[in-house]
């Protein structure tokens, strides 16, 4: 005779899904007694409490139903409904929801770490303060960090080794077999990789040649043995990005040519130093290595011993004409630091180190700049206007001057020679946006809650999409990073049109951008990283009661303190 039920008023319950993996698996009906049950505690096996993850894609390959999308009976006889995941299938009452593309850059994890970062009390800061505000690091006139190195690898490659036309440049070239032959392959593939990848990357420009190319090249194969080994290890140092097995390489190229370069300035006289064009081309290009290496304060001192080595010459030596090949050489040279100084200046407001008089009022586009040199100026001038002591800004003459830099902006048409070159002209009026908003934030105190902020920031991110599009990566950062760390929510900036590859919103299009500029000559690892320290911040006082220092505009507060010896041109 059957046992009888002991209640049939309500839904008879067949099966749990709260035992144990071990008895799901051995097929038999767990007690679930935490943290052991006794079904595992009598056999002695390990209880397994936690939950399995089911794939689809796995029970569909089996012939099996997935999870709830059929109903479970232990009749074999009937079918189960189809699945609504089941493609080829239509449920009216389903609501499918647009899953985005996650990829490895898209992701901004704040920790602990960073909060106690942000809170730390070294740096200065009152407890309680929701963000810091340290003052900017000021390098100093001498390094102290001298990159690791190992033992030469081979001697130096001489000027007469290394002589052969420009227009063969690109090629591998031949050199003297009193050289390893290991060494000589790999002079000559990073030559080559420097023409062919590293000058192209700095030009905004699709019909021009990079100066990187036109006059650090022959100059350095036809006259220059340091200049050589300074573009080899600045080739070498780019393509560690994406081999690891180049950054030896070009540390220890680089150790040579600083080991070389101190002792010319403890042994001979400053007056010929200044007055050797080679000593400026090196530093050119130990500046532009530790800017792609780790963009920390050695590139700075570089910076400052180029601007001494500028007023030396200039107080020593007669204007060279422009047309000739050295003062070509030295006039690009002089406007590289100074358009470092200038742009890198803006995140932090430091002291200039190399004045104004570099720049003129010339609306016709650099190509290397990406922009005009009187936009630089701009650039330069709300710099300094920022400067300025608090107290000053709320004089007459202080509007009136900012007023005629917003009106200078507006205004500001700035030219191509060529006309068919979009590229740079798109480059061009990104920066001259840019600057629009980089003036707002800093002399006017705009906030990215300002609805004027928001619509520039959208009109500065969808040209930086199109310039992406087109392949342009030179001359992006600085307009991305000023927009970037104006973002107020990470809101819509894209139209409802727009089916391209790029994010719709605008934090994760920031790092989209990023992602693309990892070829370029900027340090992007460092820029991303002070982007997401400002968010973090702006999140975290977004969330804290503590109110910030109204003495200090929104720039001032939440960007200059994190932006020291940056470089962002």
């Amino acid at each position: 005779m059957p046992r009888p039920r002991k209640s049939t008023s309500g839904p008879i319950k067949r099966r749990t899904r709260t035992g144990c993996q071990t008895c799901r698996h051995r097929k038999i009906k767990c007690g679930e007694q935490k943290p052991v049950c006794e079904q595992c505690k009598a056999k002695g096996l390990q209880c397994v409490s936690t939950a399995a993850l089911k794939w689809e894609a796995e029970y569909v390959s089996k012939g099996l139903k997935f999870g709830r999308a059929g109903v479970w009976s232990k009749d074999r006889g009937k079918t189960a409904p189809a699945s609504p995941s089941t493609p080829g299938t239509h449920n009216d009452l389903a609501t499918w929801c647009f899953v985005p593309r996650v990829f490895p850059y898209s992701f901004v994890n704040t920790t602990i770490d960073n909060i106690h970062e942000l809170l730390d009390s070294d740096d200065g800061l009152e407890p309680g303060q929701s963000i810091p505000q340290a003052t900017m690091s000021v390098a100093s006139e001498s390094d102290n960090h001298e990159s690791t190195s190992t033992s030469s690898l081979s001697p130096w490659i001489s000027t007469q080794q290394l002589i052969r036309p420009v227009q063969s440049i690109a090629s591998p070239l031949t050199l003297l077999p009193s050289v390893p032959q290991w060494e000589l392959d790999d002079a000559s593939l990073l030559l080559s990789y420097y023409v062919r990848r590293v000058c192209p990357v700095s030009m905004a420009s699709f019909s021009s040649t990079s100066p990187l190319a036109s006059l650090l090249v022959p100059f350095a194969v036809n006259t220059s043995a340091l200049a050589l080994e300074s573009i080899l290890a600045l080739a070498a140092c780019h393509r560690s990005r994406s081999d690891e097995s180049y950054k030896a390489t070009a540390l220890q190229r680089s150790h040579r040519v600083l080991q070389t370069l101190r002792t010319r300035l403890r042994r001979s006289d400053p007056r010929e130093i200044a007055q050797d064009v080679e000593t400026l081309v090196v530093m050119l290009l130990l500046c532009m290595f530790e800017i792609t290496n780790e963009c920390d304060r050695r590139w700075v001192v570089h910076l400052k011993g180029a601007r001494d080595l500028v007023r030396i010459r200039r107080q020593i030596t007669s204007p060279t004409s422009a047309a000739s090949e050295e003062g070509q050489l030295v006039q690009f040279c002089e406007r590289f630091f100074a358009f470092q100084d200038v742009i890198g200046r803006t995140a932090c407001g430091e002291d200039p180190v190399f004045g104004s008089d570099f720049w003129e009022d010339n609306p016709e586009c650099d190509q290397w700049l990406g922009c005009s040199p009187e936009l630089v100026s701009i650039i330069s001038e709300i710099t300094e206007l920022g400067r300025q002591n608090r107290d000053i800004r709320y004089t007459a003459e202080y509007q009136a001057t900012t007023a005629a830099l917003e009106l200078r902006l507006s205004s500001l048409k700035q030219s191509v020679w060529d006309v068919n070159d979009d590229a740079l002209a798109q480059a061009a009026e990104l920066k001259r946006l840019a600057a629009e908003l980089y003036l707002q934030c800093l002399l006017n105190g705009a906030e990215p809650s300002t609805s004027w902020v928001s619509a520039q920031v959208d009109m500065i991110l969808r040209l930086v999409g199109v310039l992406l599009e087109c392949r342009v990566i030179a001359g992006i950062t600085w307009p991305l990073f000023v927009a970037a760390v104006q973002l107020d929510l990470d809101r819509d900036f894209q139209p409802l049109s727009y089916a391209g590859p790029a994010p719709a919103h605008a934090r994760p299009f920031v790092l989209y951008a990023l992602h693309h500029l990892a070829d370029s000559m900027a340090n992007v690892t460092r820029t991303r990283a002070v982007i997401e320290k400002v968010w973090q911040a702006r999140d975290l006082h977004r969330i804290s009661e503590n109110g910030r220092d109204l003495e200090k505009n929104d720039w001032e507060y939440f960007v200059a303190p994190l932006c020291g010896n940056m470089s962002l041109a």
